[in-house]
Parts: structure tokens; sequence; C-alpha cells
């Protein structure tokens, strides 16, 4: 992959957008009730299916992964109805606090940042809520840097609650970690374009499995913009309810091309071997990695004692024009987050190592 000169974009989202998705999106705007746009609409939601390694339905919805997150807790669950949330970092914490302005009370099982989600923790909360609707987990989290093992847990939800849905958080690991929806019993999997999708922020997706579609139709939570139901029943017209971010469309549908010409267990090996190559530079300049379970998608690395990381991250922009993400919360100042999804090339990387190197070799020992 190449890219022009100027501005690198190393951040778990947004991510650079190849020249063909920035061409598409300049081209002349579509109206969004007319059979060209309708091809688009059409193209994009088959590929997606690709991408998911579904048969399921696929719905498309003009908002941020945090959106599509939120339209699944407003979807699937009624008022008193419990759910299970395995949080291992910021974004499992966030699905806590969607269903909890719904007025639900989840059962959390959380981890310490930087581990992955354990099987046996999920399967002792599941025994104490064998009742539960739902089961929400991360397939990945930009926060931490790690992966979960999805397969298992999904295996897990299915063996001590077989009536729960799974539903997956996968904004940053769609189209840049392994995932089969269908192969490993996913009922619902998120995921924004901003990310391995290789799009602007502004759409999300949700794969929704035909045991979720009778929760849909059966919940009690107030809905409206974000309603399933009538999302599916634009389908058949090859359009959204309500106006879709048109342009965005165009954009998507020319990164999914490019997605369908690599293949996706390629996009998937690409991203696998940018993240080694990653932790080998990490490796071999003394910096130890966050994530103990660590993720394809991004690179969590300590900084040494001593380093402000905000400071860091914004000189590095300043003067370099490389745009590297820092820790969020508890971590903030404390890690540097490297992406390696989506459009990042290694010469990307390069150049954001080399200017890491460059202010901190000024500072160790």
């Amino acid at each position: 992959m190449t890219k022009e000169k100027g501005y690198i974009l190393l951040t778990p989202g947004p991510t650079p957008l190849p020249p063909s998705v920035r061409a598409a999106m300049a081209e002349p705007i579509l109206h969004h009730r007319t059979e060209e746009f309708g091809q688009l609409f059409d193209f994009v939601i088959k590929e997606m299916q690709y991408v998911y390694r579904t048969q399921n339905t696929v719905l498309m919805m003009t908002t941020s992964g945090t959106g599509a997150m939120e339209s699944a807790v407003a979807n699937l669950l009624s008022p008193g109805d419990k759910a299970v949330v395995h949080s291992t970092g910021a974004f499992g914490d966030r699905f806590v606090a969607i269903l909890k302005a719904y007025g639900l009370a989840p059962a959390v099982v959380s981890e310490n940042w930087g581990h992955a989600a354990s099987p046996e923790k999920l399967r002792d909360a599941l025994k104490s809520n064998r009742d539960a609707k739902a089961v929400f987990l991360q397939h990945t989290d930009t926060s931490t840097g790690v992966v979960n093992d999805l397969r298992t847990l999904a295996s897990v939800a299915h063996e001590i609650a077989p009536e729960a849905l799974v539903v997956v958080d996968s904004v940053s690991g769609l189209a840049a970690e392994a995932l089969e929806t269908d192969a490993w019993g996913l009922d619902v999997v998120l995921t924004g374009s901003q990310k391995g999708l290789m799009a602007a922020p502004g759409l999300a997706f949700a794969a929704i499995s035909a045991k979720a579609w009778r929760l849909v139709e059966a919940g009690r939570l107030p809905r409206f913009y974000f309603d399933w139901r009538t999302m599916r029943k634009s389908l058949p017209d090859r359009e959204t309810p309500y106006t879709p971010g048109v342009t965005l469309v165009a954009g998507q549908a020319e990164a999914l091309r490019i997605i369908r010409k690599e293949g996706i267990e390629n996009v998937w090996r690409r991203t696998a071997e940018l993240a080694q190559y990653t932790r080998a530079w990490a490796q071999r300049r003394g910096l130890s990695l966050f994530a103990k379970d660590p993720a394809n998608i991004l690179t969590a690395v300590n900084l040494p004692e001593g380093v402000d990381g905000q400071a860091l991250i914004a000189e590095i922009l300043r003067q370099d024009g490389i745009s590297i993400a820092g820790g969020q919360l508890k971590l903030k100042g404390k890690i540097v987050r490297i992406a390696h999804m989506g459009y990042i090339s290694r010469a990307d990387l390069d150049a954001g190592f080399a200017a890491l190197e460059r202010r901190l070799s000024q500072v160790r020992v």
C-alpha cells in the first residue's frame, strides 16, 4: 500500500482513507431515493455480509459506533430485562453506561485493563444470571489494545445461557481481526466505518440473527430513529428510512471493493503482520506492551517513567504531522497507542517509530 506524502494517521479511528475512497466521496452527490443510490446501498449491504461472514440481515445507520451500540440496547431489551456485560476496557464500560441510561441494571464482569475476557469469569456470571436476555461482549477494545476470544466466549454463553443473545461490539475489530459471525453463533455484531472498514466516520452497521429479531419484535424500550424494525422494512426498497450519509455510503462502497479484491482473510493476515512488526519494534527499543492479550488492530506501548504522553503525541503531531493516539481515562499520559489496521502501511509505521524514537531517546537513561 502507498499513499501521498504529508499527514500520517496512526490512530485507531479514524484511520487513513485510500485515495480511491476519497475520490468516490468527491463525486457529485446522489439523491437517496433514486435507482443509482439503491444500487450503491444494495452493494454495501451485500459486501458487508461478506466482511461479517454472515447470511444474517445487515442494517446500515448514519451514526457513530456508539450509536450502533445504543441501537442494540434499545432494540433487543425491555424494562426489567437482565443482561450481562463482560468489559475489558473503556468501550465495555460504555455498554454498561448505555444499559443504565435505559433504566437497566446489567451484571458486569470486569477485567483488569490489559487482560482479555476470561471465559471462566463469564461462565460464573452466566450461572448466576441464566435468565439473561443478552450477553454483551467486545471483539477488541482500542482503549487497552486487547482482543477477546469471541469463539470461546460465545461457546460458553451458548452452553450456560442458550436463550441469551450474544451481542458483540466489533466497532474496531471488524475487517482487521478474524471474525466469523455465523460459524461462532454471534447474534448481533456491531461496527463502524472509520476503522478497519477504511471509510470516513459516520456509518455504523449491525448484523442481526433470526434469533435476535424475535427479541427486536418483542422489545419495549423506547426507540424511533434507531428502530431496527423500520430499517428492515426499507431494505427491499434498497434505502434507509431516513436521509443517510450519501457521500459516506459512496466512500464505504469503494472501500469494500478494495477489501473484496484483497480478500478478507488476507486483510486479517496483513493486519496481523503489521501488529507483529510493531511489537518487534517495541521490543527492540526496550518498550513494554500494555496489553497482556494484544490485539492486531493496534499496539498499546507503555511509556518510560517521567514521559508525559499527552505532550509527546502533541509535539509529534505539531512538528512531524503524525497523529498517534494517547491513553484514555486512567491511562492518559501513560501509554501511546499505535494503530495498524485498515489503510495504514509499514512505511507509515516506520515514520511513527522514528518520531517516537527521536523524542524518547532524549529522556531514557
